[in-house]
């Protein structure tokens, strides 16, 4: 499985070079989380907080390709402004590397202009040349990075797909059942972890980075709310109303957000009815915690009890210590 990571310039998760750097050209340093990724299966994901649109279609996003291409035409100079070129793609895209380029390039033409009218001139003319033709090739070999990070279309070597969010993937390992477990309890159970991955999987349709930190928390709670159900069945009655109204509740407000998010357009109707529908994210969790709260009620006691034990007898060890047990 190839390795991925958050790349923090491109706030998205992406695939890794060999080096470790991001598929769109930034360094090392700027990726965090490294892990085995799975390519994503869902489309129309927008890059930016704030998109409710999703990718604009390829024909517009290559509309204007030759203005991130230009730059290109400073390395046909004979080597008088080659190292702009590098300068203005590197400090565009924010990459050292490229920017560092540019100064190397302009070496060649400092010694030459340096040299002029000694007789050194012509083997440094000669390099600036050769340099140049480099640089031409270098220019050609970095653009489509360079596209990669103005309009976020993948180098032709990247994979196909961009990788999947990790927070958006089901629990690699669910606690089974214990055996004997009510017939009931264990199609509800079953069910409702169904739920849960539909709605996490819809949550990577969501492009506002905000929204899709409250599903997936909210996909969090539940996820703990049915391991502790899935180890004692007995509770599922302490959690009826996650599981017979909350959960639904809750596919149905992120299903809708996630369909009227992916409009092309958007009314005044629709931003409204999507901030309320982001507000009541809120109180869903809240209700999830409530509901989590009660399933853990009688750990909770359990706990509370193990601590006045030990208390009573940390207090009867000392008493005992003191008196010389008598």
């Amino acid at each position: 499985m190839p390795l991925g990571g958050f790349c923090e310039v491109c706030d998205r998760w992406v695939w890794l070079t060999p080096y470790g750097a991001c598929e769109n050209g930034h360094p090392a340093t700027k990726v965090r989380n490294v892990q085995q990724l799975k390519a994503s299966t869902s489309v129309g994901v927008a890059p930016h907080e704030g998109d409710y649109a999703p990718f604009a279609p390829p024909r517009a996003r290559f509309r204007f390709w030759w203005r991130h291409s230009l730059w290109i035409g400073w390395t046909f100079t004979l080597g008088f402004f080659n190292w702009l070129a590098f300068m203005y793609v590197g400090i565009r895209a924010r990459h050292a590397a490229w920017t560092l380029a540019g100064f190397a390039y302009l070496i060649p033409l400092i010694l030459t202009v340096a040299s002029f009218g000694t007789p050194l001139f012509r083997g440094f003319a000669a390099l600036q040349l050769f340099v140049s033709a480099a640089s031409v090739a270098h220019a050609l070999y970095l653009r489509p990075y360079y596209r990669a990070v103005m309009f976020g279309d993948a180098p032709r070597d990247a994979l196909p797909a961009p990788p999947q969010d990790p927070r958006l993937l089901p629990p690699a390992v669910r606690p089974p059942l214990p055996k004997g477990t009510d017939e009931g309890a264990s199609e509800v159970i079953l069910g409702a972890r169904r739920q849960v991955d539909a709605i996490r999987t819809t949550a990577g349709a969501i492009g506002k980075r905000s929204v899709q930190d409250k599903v997936v928390a909210l996909c969090q709670t539940a996820d703990q709310i049915l391991e502790e159900l899935a180890s004692r069945p007995r509770k599922v009655d302490a959690a009826r109303s996650f599981l017979t109204y909350y959960l639904d509740a809750a596919q149905r407000i992120v299903d809708g957000y996630a369909m009227l998010a992916a409009r092309p357009t958007t009314s005044p109707e629709i931003a409204r009815a999507l901030a309320r529908a982001e507000a009541s994210l809120d109180s869903v969790q809240a209700a999830f915690d409530g509901q989590f709260a009660n399933v853990l009620e009688d750990r909770v006691l359990d706990l509370e009890s193990e601590i006045e034990l030990l208390e009573k007898t940390v207090h009867m060890d000392d008493y005992y210590s003191q008196t010389g047990g008598l």
